[in-house]
């Protein structure tokens, strides 16, 4: 498995359970490296695209991954995991308002890490999670390909 992008790798590095969903998956480089680094036990790739879904059927075939551990979703956010415990979630790379839409539909969100990097408008995301008693525990600056991200893990308070 190839190294992950410095972006990929500060999400990596905030994963603390062992079953994840990585929303927005596109090619599941990060559960992917994640299983084959030993740092999870499950995955659930989730995307909205067929073509993602199919890129990561490819990439779990490239990289002999079974589809019990690593299993491509295609959906729109959480809907098809409703009954599914999670230990984290990775949402990255969408906008802000996208990112919180997706979580606030979440029934039961304690006891999950939420690892979520935002595109765009990551005050308007800071202040959607605090309305809405979730608190940032840890924030990532990272700079990848000449832009900078900014990671946050929230929990649910």
């Amino acid at each position: 498995m190839k190294k992950l992008s410095a972006r990929l790798q500060a999400c990596a590095d905030l994963v603390q359970g062992d079953i994840i969903a990585d929303i927005g998956s596109d090619h599941a480089y990060l559960p992917v490296w994640l299983f084959k680094n030993n740092k999870i036990k499950k995955a659930y790739a989730v995307d909205i695209s067929v073509k993602c879904v199919e890129r990561i059927e490819a990439n779990l075939a490239k990289y002999n991954i079974p589809r019990e551990t690593i299993v491509p979703v295609l959906s729109d956010g959480l809907s098809a995991l409703e009954n599914i415990r999670l230990t984290d979630i990775i949402i990255a790379g969408m906008g802000a308002k996208t990112i919180f839409g997706i979580i606030a539909g979440i029934k039961e969100p304690a006891d999950i890490n939420f690892i979520l990097q935002p595109n765009t408008k990551k005050e308007v995301l800071k202040d959607l999670l605090a309305d809405n008693n979730f608190k940032v525990l840890q924030e990532v600056a990272v700079r990848d390909k000449n832009r900078y991200y900014n990671i946050m893990r929230a929990v649910y308070a």
